[in-house]
């Protein structure tokens, strides 16, 4: 889904980024992370709720999962990568070959103060002339940074 420089090519990370980050004080999100230990490359999940569809009740939000795979450190704590809109078959229903759909509508830059705390900035919109039945048809022009910090269990 995404080309990256080869690890040899990137900068070393100063840290490994796995775990769940997020900011307490804006509930309703959060962005999960895993780091290879053999290619330090980052793959990042970021659940929050979907901003085409806005609640008609409060807490009645519907949910939308932001995926970013690949990607390249520039330096030891800064990490860029694409960030795409997917879709697929539920995990409850067995996998259906050619179903799962991904388009890329922007990246994601994480950048890490320290071991524990970042930020998260995001460039997103969804590229023209989209079917209807494309997962990121519709998908609004959204940049931003957020301040985030390892989820303390």
């Amino acid at each position: 889904m995404a080309l990256a420089l080869p690890a040899a090519a990137q900068s070393v990370p100063a840290l490994n980024v796995t775990d769940m980050w997020w900011n307490p004080a804006e509930s309703g999100w959060a962005i999960s992370m895993m780091q290879s230990s053999t290619s330090n490359q980052v793959y990042a999940l970021w659940h929050t709720y979907d901003p085409r569809e806005p609640a008609s009740n409060p807490g009645d939000q519907k949910p939308i999962w932001i995926v970013m795979t690949g990607g390249t450190w520039t330096t030891p704590t800064t990490f860029v990568g694409d960030a795409y809109v997917t879709n697929g078959a539920p995990f409850f229903q067995a996998w259906t070959p050619g179903a799962f759909v991904g388009t890329r509508v922007g990246r994601f830059t994480l950048d890490f103060t320290t071991a524990s705390r970042g930020i998260m900035s995001y460039e997103l919109a969804a590229p023209p002339n989209l079917a209807v039945t494309d997962p990121a048809f519709g998908f609004p022009t959204l940049n931003g940074a957020k301040a985030i910090e390892r989820y303390k269990f």
